[in-house]
């Protein structure tokens, strides 16, 4: 017996495999094999039916049954080129979404189609009045004079507008961050009992303000009593947004005047003013001097590019250089990059080698020190041993070289520190006897020497 005929319900004779039947039979009573094989006759059934609609051979349908692998024949639905721009389009929004990927499965097509009306709103906006703070402001009443009642979208146009702030300059505007928390709408998300609080509340819009808190935090904004009431008004008084609100309060202020050397959020436009800033950062010795050049002024060659330099010297390093071995080299070690906020300079030394004597002695009187010290000994002033006092360093006197000058220039080029080291000639008379190298970096980061090294030609001969 090869097979077993089985009538189904829809009448039609299947054939099932004898393998099946011969198992089924081995493992359990009659009774229950036929009716387990009269729901594999079903099922089969169905799958025959499905297979020739999908256009599925009987073979691999067989295939399928007996647990090897099939290939299933399916025909691509063909796409229109409507539908191919518009899955174009829908995956450029993807890349450009300003909405955060908090929740994946929360920004849906809706989503994106208001993201897409707020950025064209704002876009228009832009064209029209501007990038300032005022169309900025512009904006956000528009969209709240078309949106009154609902405020439909409000989460996209929040996200869209904190997008663009730095576009219209006002990414560090307290002023634009209230009117921005003013598109939320007021009594309407503000929880109700404990469960609405601890379950976060309209998720979507909190985790939004929580966004806008944090933006503010990176931009170094710290909120008022007048954006707490704005935010309280609209997410209530123990929100998980509120409660980042009051820890902010109780942080940033803080830290606001921690740093002892403080920044100004508005920085100079012009560049010699940033470079003298960066520079005074830079030199601990309060006695340094600052010089403003202008290279077309110092050369007589009228091929010499036009731009400024600024360098910085103290009365300390002009004794260290006065005090140099004219047989030792100087180096001119550059350009190296400085920050300031967000600006970037990049900016010369000129050094000496280290002075390893002095170094020596500093290091052997501190550790000699440390062995003799002794809380309950008292040692009177007439009693102390001259010798042991320490050998006088200053702060220019580094373990790795002796810093004896600094400059910014605005071009970075050789010609331009070339400049800068003869007009420290003048100032430094003994510079003029003394071979100085210059190292400088290329734009791949390559050390490039140049200099003059008639010293040591002297010395050989």
């Amino acid at each position: 017996m090869s097979s077993l005929k089985i009538e189904t319900s829809s009448k039609k004779m299947l054939s099932l495999p004898s393998k099946l039947m011969n198992h089924a039979i081995a493992k359990q009573p009659l009774k229950h094999m036929l009716s387990k094989h009269l729901l594999a006759a079903e099922v089969w059934h169905k799958r025959t039916l499905s297979s020739k609609s999908n256009g599925i051979t009987d073979t691999n349908l067989k295939n399928s049954v007996n647990g090897k692998k099939s290939v299933e024949m399916k025909q691509e639905p063909t796409l229109s080129s409507v539908d191919k721009a518009r899955q174009m389009n829908l995956k450029n929004q993807v890349i450009d979404s300003s909405l955060p990927n908090h929740d994946p499965q929360r920004i849906t097509s809706e989503s994106r189609k208001l993201e897409v009306k707020a950025k064209s709103l704002l876009k228009q906006i832009a064209n029209e009045k501007g990038t300032d703070k005022a169309a900025f402001l512009y904006a956000i009443n528009t969209y709240i004079s078309q949106e009154t009642l609902y405020r439909r979208g409000a989460v996209e146009f929040i996200y869209s507008a904190m997008h663009e702030m730095k576009t219209f300059g006002v990414n560090r505007d307290l002023t634009a961050y209230k009117a921005l928390l003013q598109v939320f709408p007021e009594g309407k998300m503000i929880p109700r009992n404990i469960w609405q609080v601890e379950f976060m509340h309209y998720p979507r819009q909190q985790q939004c303000g929580i966004d806008m808190l944090e933006q503010m935090e990176v931009n170094g904004v710290i909120p008022d009593d007048e954006f707490g009431v704005l935010l309280k008004n609209r997410f209530g008084s123990t929100a998980h947004v509120t409660r980042k609100y009051l820890r902010m309060m109780y942080w940033l202020p803080k830290f606001k005047n921690i740093n002892p050397y403080p920044i100004p959020y508005i920085l100079p436009t012009d560049p010699i003013q940033i470079a003298l800033f960066m520079l005074k950062r830079m030199c601990v010795d309060q006695e340094t001097k600052y010089s403003v050049l202008k290279t077309t002024e110092l050369e007589e060659n009228s091929t010499q590019e036009d731009t400024y330099i600024v360098s910085a010297q103290s009365p300390i390093q002009q004794e260290l250089l006065s005090k140099h071995n004219c047989n030792l080299p100087l180096f001119v070690e550059g350009p190296y990059p400085v920050y300031l906020r967000y600006l970037q300079k990049h900016y010369f030394l000129l050094r000496a080698e280290p002075n390893i004597k002095i170094l020596r002695q500093k290091k052997q009187q501190e550790i000699e020190e440390e062995k003799e010290k002794n809380m309950f000994e008292w040692i009177n002033f007439f009693d102390e041993d001259y010798k042991s006092i320490k050998p006088v360093v200053s702060v220019h006197e580094q373990e790795d070289s002796t810093i004896l000058a600094l400059c910014i220039t605005g071009t970075c080029s050789k010609s331009s520190v070339q400049t800068w080291i003869r007009w420290l000639e003048k100032s430094n008379p003994n510079l003029t006897t003394t071979p100085v190298l210059f190292k400088l970096l290329s734009e791949d980061h390559e050390m490039e020497v140049i200099g003059d090294n008639r010293a040591f030609q002297e010395q050989s001969t």
